[in-house]
């Protein structure tokens, strides 16, 4: 058996992550020792030898929910409020921890509440480039007039907690773009993409 640079083993109460990649580990267990809120918590962290191979582990407390986006009623209001919490816990100098991969398995919704897993990816960065790249896959999901609507809403409350920059705004959904578009042709994978795909990306580049 030849183990990836990550693999999950999920249990009734708890969720382990095996990782080969020394980095990816030290990247995702630097935000689960801040506890930042909607983050699961850190049940334990360390090295172990799994048919023969020496591999580090994160586990957390496991979050019975389900990707949001599979939720016909999740509230955008509510999610952007539940990431300016997230943000707001790290922000300093217009910088805070950003998740950056947070595609909509990466954000749970457990009861009335939102948990972000999955920090591989993370890094401080501002978090337009979090935003940007959150609203890049609503973009692909929704026809204009709910697309609009669901961005606005969460731009909204967000906004009420961390005011939002228009200059990064514009150069970090270009530089999200670009990086969207590549990954997506790079894997080539099969998705549903709206018909106000573009549409929705030019409502996005004006909407800060």
């Amino acid at each position: 058996m030849i183990l990836s640079d990550l693999t999950l083993i999920t249990y009734s109460n708890v969720v382990s992550k095996l990782f080969t990649d020394q980095k990816l580990f030290e990247r995702e267990l630097k935000v689960y020792h801040l506890a930042p809120p909607h983050v699961p918590e850190l049940i334990s962290a360390g090295e172990a030898e799994i048919l023969g191979q020496k591999l580090c582990y994160i586990t957390i407390k496991r979050i019975k929910g389900k990707a949001y986006l599979d939720l016909p009623n999740f509230s955008a209001a509510e999610l952007g409020g539940a990431l300016a919490d997230f943000h707001a816990f790290s922000y300093k100098a217009g910088k805070c921890i950003c998740h950056i991969d947070n595609q909509p398995k990466n954000i749970l919704l457990a009861g009335n509440d939102y948990y972000f897993i999955d920090f591989s990816d993370s890094r401080r960065d501002y978090p337009e480039a979090d935003i940007t790249h959150l609203l890049l896959f609503w973009a692909e999901e929704y026809q204009y007039m709910d697309f609009i609507t669901h961005a606005d809403k969460l731009l909204n409350r967000y906004q009420k907690d961390i005011t939002l920059t228009p200059s990064r705004w514009s150069r970090l959904l270009k530089l999200n773009i670009s990086s969207f578009d590549e990954r997506r042709s790079k894997y080539n994978k099969a998705c549903k993409i709206a018909k106000d795909s573009s549409r929705n990306r030019d409502w996005l580049s004006n909407a800060i």
